[in-house]
């Protein structure tokens, strides 16, 4: 049965600090990679983030160039 395209996908978003490193895991529900993309872009405030499902990265996201300027004064 191929319903998997319907069924609701989990998806990880974690939060990558300046050094490469993972500090945090946030756990999202979404009916699709899109739907998961658009959530995980929201997170991007002062952290990178990157979107996996399963062992798959779907998207990387970088911080706005803003927000760099912001953490490297220590706002």
């Amino acid at each position: 049965m191929e319903d998997d395209d319907a069924a609701i996908k989990h998806y990880r978003a974690f939060q990558i600090d300046p050094d490469g490193r993972v500090f945090g895991c946030i756990n999202l529900v979404c009916d699709d990679d899109e739907q998961a993309r658009r959530e995980a872009a929201a997170l991007v405030l002062i952290h990178r983030i990157e979107l996996w499902r399963l062992d798959k990265r779907i998207a990387k996201f970088e911080l706005p160039p803003q927000a760099t300027h912001q953490a490297a004064a220590g706002h």
